[in-house]
């Protein structure tokens, strides 16, 4: 019973560690850019093109912080 307390406990504590760094830093880098905004083919290194997946950015929304942001749009369009 003492280990699954524990267990819940840790598991309820990373999630809120990363629900805050979602609320803190809601953009994280590009993957495919790694956040440049272009990235250079792997044929030619000379060509680089722009980023398809962050639209030049470099800056991608987080996972959790679509899912929050998706929550509170289903919350506001119920009232």
């Amino acid at each position: 019973m003492r280990g699954t307390l524990t267990a819940t406990g840790i598991v309820l504590a990373v999630l809120l560690a990363y629900a805050l760094s979602c609320i803190i830093r809601p953009f994280r880098d590009c993957w495919v850019c790694d956040g440049q905004g272009h990235f250079r083919s792997k044929s030619n290194r000379k060509l680089s093109r722009p980023c398809f997946w962050c639209h030049r950015t470099g800056k991608r929304l987080r996972i959790g912080r679509r899912l929050w942001n998706r929550a509170r749009r289903l919350h506001r369009a119920a009232n």
